[in-house]
């Protein structure tokens, strides 16, 4: 977990405009390289927001440590618990970004969305399965979770309101990278999803990886 922290911390750094991510130097600052691939695989899909939000090459370098994770840590196949779910499409919004920025060919989806975000009439839980696929919101993302997500932006509200009210901002920063996503998508929601982002962020705290969302969920509020 601080190895994904700190490779976190780094993504955020390069957002920022410190440079890049540099996944082959990570690996190569990691004194058990197989821990350093976990933080890789843990991290998933948010390596290369920098690369979808500036626009900057992906080195060969760096795809291959993100190939080389998927091999130490093999994709989960034909998930059967809800967290296994969770890790299937968290796993193909990486290896589908990896395909897009290498040029390779795209990857087939897991099954139907459903099966992980569970019923909407349940929004709560429902908006707790969809924080937990924050990585999946990204600028420019598509596919089966997005589209189910967008067409709920009442339910994904709801459950952001109500996580801001349980003070629970870990998640509530999940589900507001979420609500700016939908923003900008040009989505009407019932509430300002700026003033939503400005509220977490001033309780959030400094875990890496929660900041990695809300400055996700900024770029989004301001780009639209």
């Amino acid at each position: 977990m601080r190895g994904a922290a700190h490779l976190a911390d780094r993504v955020l750094g390069a957002l920022r405009g410190s440079g890049g991510v540099g996944l082959a130097e990570f690996l190569d600052s990691c004194a058990d390289p197989t821990s350093g691939l976990g933080a890789v695989r843990l991290v998933g899909g948010d390596v290369f927001l920098p690369h979808v939000v500036l626009d900057r090459p992906l080195s060969s370098q760096d795809a291959e440590v993100v190939a080389a994770s998927f091999e130490v840590f093999p994709p989960v196949v034909a998930p059967a618990t809800h967290e296994q779910r969770v890790m299937a499409w968290c796993d193909w919004s990486t290896t589908r970004e990896l395909a897009r920025l290498s040029g390779d060919a795209p990857v087939a989806t897991p099954e139907d969305p459903v099966a992980v975000l569970g019923p909407v009439r349940e929004w709560a839980r429902w908006s707790i399965a969809v924080a937990q696929l924050s990585s999946l919101a990204y600028p420019g993302a598509a596919g089966p979770v997005v589209e189910a997500v967008r067409a709920q932006p009442v339910a994904l509200c709801r459950g952001a309101v109500r996580t801001v009210l349980r003070r629970d901002f870990g998640t509530a920063s999940r589900l507001a990278r979420w609500v700016a996503f939908l923003h900008a998508a040009g989505i009407p929601l019932p509430l300002d999803p700026a003033l939503l982002v400005g509220h977490i962020g001033l309780r959030v705290g400094a875990e890496p990886r929660r900041l990695l969302d809300l400055a996700v969920a900024r770029h989004l509020v301001e780009v639209a």
